[in-house]
């Protein structure tokens, strides 16, 4: 029986980011749920049923959102979901430590008049900081269940399960002043009766501007009875000085002040007379005076035995200044621990550190070189070449050619061969067979040519290369987002990121590129608006390397110089920057808010971790491992036509005489369309070749690994492109990409050139 017809309404978590939903999701439905794109829109809704409800109810988890006016695709998506026909229970996930964000929430669902059911998840953090809810109180004030939660622990999920059937509308009732008001009632008036919920919730959310909505009323309203709409809002707008919008938040933020003023005690509040006084102290001259007492100390220490050490002693010089360091450093370090007694644990010292103006960034130093060398060394190396030469290269594939005739035996006596009456099966299998083992057929170019099989690239790059890669970046990723870092990050570089059109939570799909490309074009739907979902792609395209490429591209410049690769890095990090920001001032649309919530530093739970790497792969293969068949059955077919042929003789001229490069290198740029690493590798060897007895030139190395780095991405990662931005876009992206990297390449050359 379809899911619709079980029972009588359907259940909806609705919440922050950040709040646990997606592990309440898991608990209410286990492990058996579909993940699909929202009608017309790229955000994925994960759908389950829970059988324990009524005979089995339908449980969608909607994407975070800070406000139900949406500003973003993710938060427009949770809206209407809300706003859909059919009945529906909701289920509201606060984070307890955050009750005034998540009541923020509570008073729409209460305009919406939708029964609901809070949990107050993350009950043990709220602890630990000392503070407490008074649930009677809070219960007694919004008269519905309200169950105390710690998702990751199972703790309270059994109260919440039984009672989700008892979810009442919330007792709130926000007045927003007389003239509000009479608007608010004037357009419930015109809505009456087109509606799936109170008309008030629409009447506000049209009343802040909600242009989506105004779009999604066309349908059931007529263009007169809007224009009325915008006539209320035009005249209530004029008795105030501030947007309606703004208006109407304070108006609810001041309301839901009160209620969490009433249920909440035991909070701690630092109290700083001077607070810039006292970070000037803090961070500088406690940190200078304890320098300046241990050099003095230890220069009186080298005076007084001066005469027992020989004249002109480097190590009674250099002495007192590495004493005085240490010293500074240690009393640094007491103070900070005294200071914040209360954050005493490993996770709560980690926490302050990442939030430290200075010290955070020397530990994303070493958080990136820790993620590189398990990506980019034991994942892209060790475990790609194990399963290289290992599995697809004896096993899989054996070099001597792929006889599938000794299988044909287990086949014939299958089950389905011997239940369905398929005539001449065993013909054409035996036909296939001889086909596979022939290498002069197209079959066996199909699939075991070793440049562009399907089975021999498509295959053993998707399970093989980025199989392995994915993996081990989604671990390290998943440790990040779970111990509450990457939040960290992405307010360590809002500030530079907004110069280039983006904000702090574009360092997620960034951070992800590094890994793959293709992955991390994906995951750009996070994003809040259009123009810098198109900004990321095409900087994801343009100038971050996969960590397979760039392991390789390391390797090669390291051998050459350390010189060279840092002038690679200051380069490539330059054209992100410079590009990022042109596209910013060319392309439309107005920046986002950069709303993201700091979660409390925590110690990961290694089950948690496992579980959304294992479904983040499961995720990614489904998406990517079709791309890229189909990406290699393209490859195959533009080469027996002879397109690839042909790029390359046209490619020929402006590789040798704009680049510099010897001609035989515009093969490895093709072949980088294909796989980027394979491209850096295939142009390496090209000028090793060429260099012969003299050696590699390093400059024109570095030139062409420039050039293949900015130059067109892989073809996964283009039709991804098209998936997420559209044919239109992405050839566009596309026809930018392909000059812009030759033309850097050229000057790129030109300056080499004036230097020995």
């Amino acid at each position: 029986m379809p899911v619709s017809e079980m029972n009588r309404y359907k259940v909806a978590l609705v919440g922050n980011p950040n709040v646990g939903k997606s592990v309440i999701f898991g608990l209410l439905t286990g492990k058996y749920v579909t993940v699909s794109n929202y009608p017309g829109t790229t955000v994925e809704v994960s759908r389950g049923v829970c059988n324990g409800l009524d005979g089995g109810v339908e449980v969608v988890d909607t994407p975070g959102a800070n406000s139900l006016i949406p500003l973003s695709e993710d938060e427009s998506v949770a809206r209407d979901m809300l706003l859909e026909e059919c009945k529906k229970h909701v289920v509201q996930v606060v984070d307890a430590k955050n009750l005034r964000r998540g009541l923020l929430i509570t008073t729409q669902l209460a305009e919406m008049g939708l029964p609901v059911v809070i949990t107050l998840n993350m009950w043990d953090e709220l602890l630990d900081r000392g503070m407490n809810i008074d649930v009677n109180v809070l219960q007694e004030k919004l008269r519905l269940p309200i169950i105390k939660t710690i998702a990751t622990h199972r703790v309270g999920v059994s109260a919440l399960f039984s009672s989700i059937p008892n979810a009442k509308v919330p007792n709130l009732y926000v007045d927003y002043g007389n003239f509000i008001e009479e608007g608010i009632s004037k357009i419930e008036k015109i809505l009456q009766g087109n509606t799936t919920v109170n008309e008030r919730a629409l009447a506000i959310m049209l009343l802040s501007g909600d242009s989506a909505l105004e779009e999604k009323l066309r349908k059931k309203l007529s263009d007169h009875a809007l224009d009325e709409v915008q006539s209320i809002r035009n005249n209530i707008q004029a008795h105030f000085g501030s947007p309606l919008s703004y208006v109407i938040n304070i108006k609810r933020a001041n309301y839901v002040d009160a209620v969490v003023e009433a249920v909440t005690s035991n909070l701690k509040k630092e109290k700083e007379t001077h607070p810039v006084l006292r970070k000037i102290f803090f961070y500088f001259l406690m940190p200078a005076a304890s320098f300046f007492m241990g050099y003095k100390l230890m220069a009186l220490l080298m005076y007084l035995i001066s005469s027992r050490l020989p004249p002109g002693s480097v190590f009674a010089s250099l002495l007192p200044f590495v004493v005085g360091g240490i010293s500074s450093i240690w009393f640094s370090l007491h103070l900070y621990v005294k200071e914040y007694k209360a954050k005493s644990t490993i996770a709560g010292i980690l926490g302050s550190i990442t939030m430290h103006p200075v010290a955070a960034f020397p530990l994303l130093v070493i958080i990136l070189w820790t993620v590189y060398k398990l990506v980019g060394e034991f994942g892209a190396g060790t475990c790609v070449e194990f399963f290289e030469e290992k599995v697809f290269g004896r096993s899989l594939i054996p070099s001597g050619g792929f006889d599938v005739s000794i299988y044909i035996p287990f086949v014939q006596k299958s089950y389905v061969v011997t239940h369905v009456n398929f005539q001449g099966f065993n013909y054409y299998l035996g036909l296939l067979a001889q086909k596979l083992v022939d290498k002069d057929n197209i079959i066996f170019e199909l699939f075991l040519n070793e440049q562009s099989g399907l089975i021999r690239v498509g295959l053993t790059y998707a399970i093989a290369i980025v199989f392995p890669i994915v993996g081990f970046f989604f671990l390290a990723f998943g440790i990040m987002e779970d111990s509450g870092y990457l939040p960290r990050l992405a307010v360590m570089v809002d500030k530079i990121f907004k110069r280039i059109g983006l904000n702090g939570k574009a360092v997620l799909p960034m951070v992800l590129g590094l890994g793959c490309d293709t992955m991390a074009t994906l995951t750009t739907r996070i994003l809040n608006t259009k123009k810098e979902r198109i900004i990321a792609t095409l900087l994801l395209a343009l100038a971050i390397p996969c960590s397979a490429q760039l392991g390789v591209i390391s390797s090669v410049l390291g051998r050459v110089s350390g010189i060279y690769f840092a002038i690679y890095v200051f380069v490539i990090c330059t054209q992100l920057l410079l590009v990022g920001y042109l596209s910013s001032k060319v392309l439309p649309g107005a920046p986002s808010d950069f709303l993201m919530e700091i979660p409390p530093f925590r110690m990961p739970k290694l089950s948690n971790i496992f579980i959304k790497t294992f479904y983040r792969i499961h995720w990614f293969l489904k998406e990517a491992v079709p791309l890229f068949m189909l990406g290699t059955l393209a490859l195959f077919v533009a080469t027996k036509a002879g397109l690839l042929s042909f790029v390359e003789r046209m490619g020929a001229p402006i590789t040798r005489n704009f680049l510099g490069l010897p001609e035989e290198t515009t093969h490895g740029f093709i072949l980088g369309f294909l796989r980027r690493d394979y491209g850096a590798v295939s142009i390496f060897k090209t000028l090793e070749e060429k260099g012969g007895s003299a050696g590699i030139d390093p400059k024109q190395l570095l030139v062409s690994l420039v050039v293949i780095t900015l130059f067109i991405p892989c073809l996964a990662n283009f039709l991804v492109m098209i998936k997420e931005q559209g044919a239109k876009n992405a050839f566009l992206m596309f026809a930018f990409i392909f000059p812009y990297s030759v033309l850097v390449g050229g000057i790129l050359r030109v300056i080499l050139q004036q230097f020995s």
